[in-house]
């Protein structure tokens, strides 16, 4: 399954957190069982959006708790269009 997770740097953590991201190992990141599907930075900002799969989401939360201490990161399922329109069709049911 595929997870949505956004974080979002606490200012005054900044430079500690960056310096964690740059001078880690990235095979080291997450662990095993958690695949990183890609990560975007919003430029010039504090935020970002970073795509993982597994099936085991306790997984997300032993990434995250790494990360806690520098930044807040929540995460949510994320459905392609295939997964969410049953879902959305049937929402839209009960409104007529």
């Amino acid at each position: 399954m595929l997870f949505i997770s956004k974080y979002k740097v606490n200012t005054e953590f900044m430079r500690d957190c960056v310096s964690r991201f740059v001078n880690q190992d990235p095979a080291a990141e997450f662990p095993e069982g958690l695949n990183l599907v890609g990560r975007w930075h919003a430029a010039g900002d504090t935020w970002g959006v970073i795509i993982t799969e597994t099936d085991n989401a306790s997984l997300i939360t032993e990434w995250a708790m790494k990360w806690s201490d520098v930044c807040e990161i929540s995460t949510v399922p994320a459905l392609d269009d295939e997964g969410i329109g049953p879902v959305a069709h049937a929402w839209v049911q009960t409104l007529n």
